[in-house]
């Protein structure tokens, strides 16, 4: 069988690209080629893959091509592979990996193990090198390619975020206090969102940046700015909190509110253009 292409790339004719790079690094929900769920340590696991994305990322985000920005997203649920941690960011425990967190999870919060057969480091390393690397690989390229044609780029980390743990926190955009991005850009962000009828904060502890926003950030390359934009997935749905959590333990897809959803992509291309023309006005200064 044909191996399909990794990462997932979208980009703009040439002609109408714009200085905006999207990264989506929890925007899907497949399991990695080869996992069924014999491979699971229970059945009832393999309801998990859904669990680990951002929900309707691929709604809001997915197209944002057709506004002039490029894109880089992966269809693979961040159960197994989270590109938005450091490299090595995963547990060991002796000579055992055991990690409920970081770029791979091996068990649940709780130690229990997630797959009936351990992975070691040799299996961890060959699936960062198929399943990470590539999608850095191709952020660096956008980023580069973007920057060398219009001198600077704006990078957005692009998510939603789970209604439990954001609370009553509806958008967040963060750009840690400033270190990764001009306010100007940060600014044009809150305003658009605010506009569209959503509540627009700014670096909220826990949503103020993560590793992409570091990496691409300002003090980390001096032709980029980087911003993590945050929605509460909550107000995304047309069900409440209990009643999505259940339907992600029985492996059944989220119910979005559409206009909700809507409203959020159209604002979302709204924010590429302006950023387009802030980026634009920046550089005549």
């Amino acid at each position: 069988m044909m191996r399909r292409p990794f990462p997932i790339i979208r980009r703009a004719p040439k002609e109408s690209r714009v200085p905006v790079v999207v990264s989506v690094p929890h925007f899907g929900i497949e399991p990695l080629p080869g996992v069924r769920t014999e491979h699971y340590r229970e059945p009832g696991y393999d309801t998990f893959p859904r669990g680990y994305t951002d929900v309707f990322a691929s709604e809001i985000y997915g197209d944002l091509h057709h506004a002039g920005a490029s894109l880089v997203a992966t269809p693979y649920s961040r159960l197994f592979v989270d590109v938005n941690r450091r490299r090595d960011d995963f547990g060991r425990h002796g000579g055992e990996i055991m990690s409920g967190s970081g770029v791979v999870r091996t068990h649940l919060r709780d130690h229990r193990p997630l797959f009936a057969q351990p992975l070691d480091p040799g299996a961890i390393e060959e699936r960062l090198r198929r399943f990470y690397d590539p999608y850095h690989t191709a952020l660096d390229m956008l980023v580069d390619e973007a920057a060398a044609r219009f001198g600077a780029v704006v990078v957005l980390d692009a998510h939603t975020a789970s209604p439990r743990r954001m609370g009553d926190h509806e958008v967040v955009i963060g750009s840690r206090r400033g270190e990764t991005a001009a306010p100007g850009l940060v600014d044009e962000i809150v305003e658009r969102f605010r506009a569209h009828g959503f509540h627009a904060e700014r670096d909220v502890p826990g949503y103020a940046g993560g590793y992409i926003t570091r990496r691409f950030g300002r003090k980390a390359r001096d032709d980029s700015h980087a911003v993590q934009v945050e929605i509460n997935a909550g107000i995304l749905m047309s069900t409440t909190l209990a009643e999505h959590r259940e339907r992600l333990r029985l492996g059944h897809p989220p119910l979005p509110d559409p206009e909700a959803v809507d409203r959020a992509r159209r604002c979302m291309e709204e924010v590429v253009r302006g950023l387009a023309g802030t980026i634009d006005s920046m550089a005549d200064v």
